[in-house]
């Protein structure tokens, strides 16, 4: 398993990549988490029977893509569920001090994706 050097100051810090069933399991946390969200949104907005199934249906067609868990080490809070998997659920106080760009690039790193080349190929669709 492939360790990500970070130094934070002058420590550094080895985060090991993600095996392929954490990601699945972080993967498959994240879409319950994001179906609770939306039954509570389509609740509140008083949302019939049917308009919350089609919601379901529609957010069920995402169950098990990697770009669900990739998308969520772009918010601080999935990142920092990343780091934490790939630490056994430690998080290291060294790592509350860097900032959220760091810490997204980190989180992608443990899941074997590299930012720049997301940002690389982002940039290159848009042109």
């Amino acid at each position: 398993m492939q360790k990500i050097p970070v130094t934070v100051g002058e420590e550094t810090i080895l985060i090991p990549t993600l095996r392929v069933q954490q990601i699945i399991d972080l993967a498959t946390l994240q879409h319950d988490r994001d179906r609770k969200q939306l039954l509570e949104d389509a609740e509140d907005a008083g949302l019939d029977s049917n308009e919350k199934m089609e919601m379901l249906q529609e957010h069920r067609k995402e169950r098990g893509l990697s770009a669900t868990i990739i998308r969520s080490a772009f918010s601080v809070d999935g990142a920092y569920k990343i780091i934490r998997s790939a630490l056994d659920g430690e998080f290291p106080s060294e790592l509350e001090t860097i900032d959220a760009k760091e810490l997204t690039t980190i989180a992608l790193g443990c899941l074997g994706v590299d930012f720049n080349e997301v940002v690389k190929t982002g940039k290159e669709t848009n042109e």
